[in-house]
């Protein structure tokens, strides 16, 4: 058997809702397209909005807020027999490592204003964020060379270009939100598609000092 892997920084209950919270209140009443006969299935006040206008936002495939996470590296399929040698990698790899911060900024399109294709939180750089992924590639295996500079982002809602382009004039997505995450610990995520959608569960977690 194999299971799709990826290793991320996981956020706090509180944050993730506040980051729900936001998106629903600013994005709920963006620009939609004509969905005849559209039905959704959700209890949350954006879902019932949009199911009362009988119209749909549909540039953007928003993430469900329990999925918030800050995505170190994706491992893709990897084997149940290789899963423990993959834990004790990534144990060696954070050991020693200190606990830090991160500091969040806006809500904008990723990766670059021209290439749209997600919705992020993004942040401050971080030197410490920078050093933890060098030292999972690299005991991972993954190709690196010097030392890349690597900004937090966190995905909130991925666009579908074609969609996208239709909705004129294209909505104005950047908006300021500030809030802080305290890296204590990285955890390993398992991905599973679990009833018509994602489900992520924590394999392991590693703490740092």
């Amino acid at each position: 058997m194999q299971k799709r892997l990826f290793v991320a920084i996981g956020l706090p209950e509180d944050v993730k809702k506040r980051l729900f919270r936001f998106v629903e209140k600013e994005y709920g009443d963006l620009p939609a397209c004509p969905a005849p006969q559209l039905r959704l299935h959700g209890s949350n006040r954006l879902s019932r909005r949009i199911k009362d206008q009988n119209r749909l936002w549909c540039g953007v495939k928003w993430v469900r807020w329990e999925n918030f996470h800050l995505t170190l590296i994706f491992l893709g399929y990897v084997s149940d027999e290789n899963i423990l040698g993959v834990c004790e990698v990534i144990q060696s790899a954070v050991q020693d490592f200190q606990s830090f911060e991160l500091e969040f900024v806006k809500i904008e399109p990723g990766p670059t204003d021209e290439i749209k294709k997600m919705i992020w939180a993004t942040g401050e750089k971080s030197d410490e964020l920078s050093d933890l992924k060098y030292r999972l590639d690299k005991a991972l295996g993954f190709h690196v060379g010097e030392k890349r500079e690597f900004r937090p982002h966190i995905t909130l809602g991925r666009i579908r270009k074609e969609k996208w382009r239709k909705i004129l004039p294209e909505p104005e997505v950047e908006r300021d939100f500030k809030f802080s995450v305290s890296v204590n610990s990285i955890e390993l995520y398992e991905s599973k598609f679990e009833k018509g959608k994602r489900v992520y569960y924590i394999l392991e977690s590693f703490l740092l000092e």
